[in-house]
Order: structure tokens, then sequence, then C-alpha cells
């Protein structure tokens, strides 16, 4: 991530919680229950994901570790930090 961005996310809470939120789905979803197409964030915005196999992509990130228990669902460690669109 730039720095200059990454300095914005410190200085901008609600931008911050934007792209947090933008990096979750309501629910839990194992990696092999994605399906290909737009899912939902918490932030509200679409992303779209992608299965072939076992290789799994959001947008143009790619999950290099799926299924990590956590105990308020599952986490999928993506390669890349995902922007939300502008409003």
């Amino acid at each position: 991530m730039p720095a200059k961005t990454l300095a914005e996310l410190a200085a901008n809470k609600e931008l911050l919680k934007s792209v947090l939120s933008f990096h979750m789905l309501p629910g839990k979803v194992p990696a092999a229950e994605v399906k290909n197409g737009n899912a939902k964030t918490v932030q509200g915005a679409n992303v779209a994901l992608a299965k072939s196999g076992s290789f799994v992509t959001v947008e143009d990130a790619v999950v290099t570790q799926a299924d990590v228990a956590a105990s308020n669902g599952v986490v999928h460690v993506i390669d890349r930090v995902l922007m939300p669109p502008k409003r």
C-alpha cells in the first residue's frame, strides 16, 4: 500500500472503517462454499468472487491462505488491500 494511502487511512477513521468493512462478508463463508459472482460486503459495496478448483480470488486479490478459524467467523488471507469504490 502506498505510504500516502496508509497515512490517509491513519488520519481518517471513517475511511479506515470503510476499507476494513469492505474486506468482510456477512456470515461465515468457507472457501469450499465460495461461488463465482458478486457478494455484498459489510461496507455495502459488491466484490467479485471467483473460484477455480482451490484457487480463489476476491476482485484482483488472490486468497493465499483460506479458512483460518476466528472466534467471529472465518478469515481468508489475501495478497493485497482492497479499496472500496468511491461513492
